[in-house]
């Protein structure tokens, strides 16, 4: 699966494709594109947040419960 830094360096391209291109339908497109890619790189940040703290909590639970029970 792609990354979030993968994601954002392709956003980066599409923006910068679109300065410079010469037909305005290509540079609409490439910046619809560059959103795009932005927008699937806040969404994989934001999934791996999530995950990261869903596995602080869960260590920390299991680690509480283990400390509790152990003899």
């Amino acid at each position: 699966m792609p990354s979030v830094a993968y994601f954002r360096r392709q956003a980066d391209i599409c923006f910068r494709l679109a300065l410079i291109a010469s037909d305005e339908e290509v540079s609409n497109r490439l910046i619809i594109m560059a959103q795009e890619y932005t927008d699937r790189a806040e969404k994989l940040n934001e999934d791996n947040e999530l995950d990261q703290t869903g596995s602080a909590q869960t260590g920390s639970f299991m680690s509480h419960r283990v400390a509790k029970f152990s003899p």
